[in-house]
């Protein structure tokens, strides 16, 4: 099928996907991001001349057949997505749903050659998690239908376990943790830690999404890819190498504050798919904690 030049991607003013794009233009890309009119761009403004920018009042099939005739498009990453809080289920489904089978129909017309989904480990069968529904429905929704087009071009759904790293929101888990370390708050509440989770570096994940595209030509069809360190730790060994790296003064009070109800006691990647197109996690914890301080430090102002 030749190499994939064209890249369109979605969802690169968020988190991973600033980072994919970051990762895409230092390989040589010049990808194509969709953006609405009022998308924060405080992630990605630095690289604005690496890019090209196609802003879209909305997600339906005029915008997107008039992204298709400007831009020869072969290949889409798709990070966009809706986590649904306070947020309508149709919402919820337009972004999640809708908006990239739009994509992929209307890709299939102009000669696309792979579309990469990014899902999480939360979409895995065995987990129900009922307070994250409409999310992980969406989600499933969307899988079921991926797996429809796998006549028409290759396809790779991204299961992406618990990832981090810099510029996350503050809300996030790993960075509002990262945050009380670095400000030394008095005390950092925490539940007892015991749920264990396969914690991947955002950077690792970029490279996942690369190595399917330099070999897509070996993915046929429809594809599920794993993406972690294919090892899960304790949430409290975790946050205690955090405390450790940026050696807090800060205590922390595992048990203070209770689990949520039907929280997944355990993930990890099985990377097993990756690893046979030549990615390997290059971070291991320490390293990546040390990179993404570097970078916090500026963010997050020190406390007493």
């Amino acid at each position: 099928m030749g190499e994939i030049k064209r890249i369109l991607l979605t969802g690169a003013s968020g988190f991973l996907g600033s980072h994919l794009l970051q990762l895409l233009i230092n390989k040589g890309y010049n990808p194509v991001i969709f953006l609405r009119p009022n998308s924060d761009k405080w992630r990605i403004q630095h690289l604005e001349e690496g890019y090209t920018s196609f802003v879209s009042a909305d997600n339906g099939a005029i915008s997107i057949a008039n992204l298709f005739k400007q831009y020869k498009i072969e290949g889409i990453l798709h990070v966009a997505t809706e986590y649904g809080r306070g947020i309508s289920l149709s919402s919820i489904i337009e972004t999640n749903v809708l908006f990239p089978l739009r994509l992929i129909e209307e890709g299939i017309k102009n000669g696309l050659k792979l579309f990469i989904n990014t899902d999480t480990f939360f979409g895995k069968k065995q987990f129900d998690l009922r307070y994250l529904n409409g999310y992980t429905t969406s989600k499933r929704i969307l899988e079921g239908l991926l797996q429809g087009f796998s006549s028409a071009l290759s396809i790779a759904n991204l299961r992406i376990e618990h990832v981090y790293g810099e510029n996350d929101s503050e809300l996030k888990f790993v960075t509002n943790v990262l945050k009380q370390a670095i400000q030394n708050k008095s005390e950092i509440l925490l539940t007892q830690g015991l749920q264990k989770r396969d914690f991947v570096y955002v950077e690792d994940v970029a490279n996942a999404y690369i190595s399917i595209i330099e070999h897509h030509d070996l993915i046929k069809g429809y594809n599920e890819f794993e993406v972690g360190m294919g090892q899960s730790i304790s949430v409290k060994e975790f946050v205690t190498n955090i405390a450790q790296v940026t050696e807090t003064k800060a205590s922390l009070k595992f048990g203070a504050i209770p689990v949520h109800d039907g929280e997944i006691k355990e993930s990890c990647a099985d990377i097993s798919a990756l690893k046979n197109l030549g990615w390997e996690p290059q971070y291991n914890i320490d390293t990546a904690l040390l990179k993404i301080i570097q970078t916090e430090k500026k963010r997050f102002s020190y406390g007493s």
